[in-house]
């Protein structure tokens, strides 16, 4: 098989375990606005879902780094170690919080509601310090986009400024309690999530051809 379809078909894959992981939890499940009481309830009965979403992450962190290792492969130096960086820290970010998902849906019922609470509000701030790795994955392409002869097309040094540019603004959803800029909250899960997935598009379709010309 090509190279570049490996590359596609990873993505598509891992990109199918990202949402499958969201979808089974559904849209009952906790976030940093719940009280410990409503987290013990709902990893109480939703604890094989919990777990589910847990290993979907492992799969999600796999698809990751086979992304990484393909498209960094034909990046110049230094740029090629910043996105792979970034790529890393994002994949350490999913699994930490499948690890607290996991472990919270074992034994929910004999936590008290404050350690529920703190247990679970831990995780939901990945959705901010995951923009550090974000930012780090797109400036790396960002710098290929300049100077005397770019290395990637007008369109893509474009996204790729558009996707640095929203990640630095959803930073501020660290400070954020409730609402769309809430930690792990829609700015983070579906605006953050959709412009990243067009930029992880545009990036596959650029690296594509280099990795077939790079194999042969």
């Amino acid at each position: 098989m090509q190279p570049s379809r490996i590359l596609l078909l990873n993505i598509l894959a891992a990109g199918a375990f990202y949402v499958a992981g969201f979808a089974v939890l559904g849209s009952g499940y906790p976030t940093i606005e719940s009280s410990g009481r409503e987290v013990i309830e709902w990893f109480s009965h939703n604890g094989a879902d919990a777990r589910i979403y847990a290993w979907t992450a492992a799969f999600f962190s796999l698809g990751l780094a086979v992304f990484a290792a393909q498209v960094a492969a034909v990046m110049p130096k230094p740029q090629r170690y910043i996105f792979f960086a970034g790529v890393l820290g994002f994949a350490i970010t999913a699994q930490v919080q499948g690890w607290f998902w996991a472990g919270l849906s074992f034994h929910p019922q004999g936590l008290d509601a404050a350690t529920a609470r703190t247990l679970f509000q831990i995780p939901t701030y990945w959705g901010p310090l995951i923009n550090g790795s974000t930012m780090t994955m797109a400036v790396a392409f960002i710098a290929l986009g300049f100077g005397r002869k770019p290395i990637i097309p007008r369109w893509l040094t474009g996204l790729s400024v558009l996707f640095f540019v929203e990640q630095a603004i959803e930073t501020v959803t660290v400070f954020g309690r409730s609402g769309f800029i809430a930690p792990g909250g829609p700015m983070n899960v579906y605006l953050g999530g959709i412009i990243g997935f067009v930029w992880v598009a545009g990036v596959v379709r650029w690296a594509m051809p280099r990795v077939d010309q790079q194999a042969h």
